[in-house]
């Protein structure tokens, strides 16, 4: 099994775990499948695109996003004493639970682990608030 799990809408039924194009299982509520992967020792694949500010790709700058929602964005030190390495963070303000952490790696790779490790944790272990 691979250690980055898709999650996607099923159409009517809910969420797909899917690895490559083989379906894992299928859950009614998206938390559930988020518990799945990481109860696989696996993290959600995140989609990934460039950071655009102004109309203009930012070098080095890239944001993840989950159904549509940012999640969390990594970029490049470019200038300083940490000149080479990657800033990560994840933030989620998902149906009301709030969180983020942060954190510096050496390498881009790394940068999107930590990511997609963090948010599958948050959303995996969170529990809902109740109204």
């Amino acid at each position: 099994m691979s250690e980055r799990l898709k999650i996607r809408l099923a159409y009517q039924r809910g969420f797909q775990v899917v690895d490559g194009s083989t379906v894992l299982e299928t859950f009614m509520e998206r938390d559930d499948a988020f518990r799945f992967v990481r109860g696989k020792g696996a993290r959600v694949w995140l989609a990934w695109s460039r950071t655009v500010i102004g109309g203009q790709t930012a070098p080095f700058d890239f944001a993840a996003s989950f159904q549509q929602e940012d999640v969390g964005r990594i970029l490049k030190a470019v200038h300083g004493p940490g000149a080479g390495t990657w800033f990560w963070t994840m933030y989620s303000h998902d149906r009301g639970r709030f969180g983020g952490q942060h954190g510096t790696v050496e390498t881009k790779d790394q940068a999107v682990s930590e990511v997609e490790r963090a948010f599958t944790r948050f959303i995996a272990e969170t529990e809902k608030l109740q109204p």
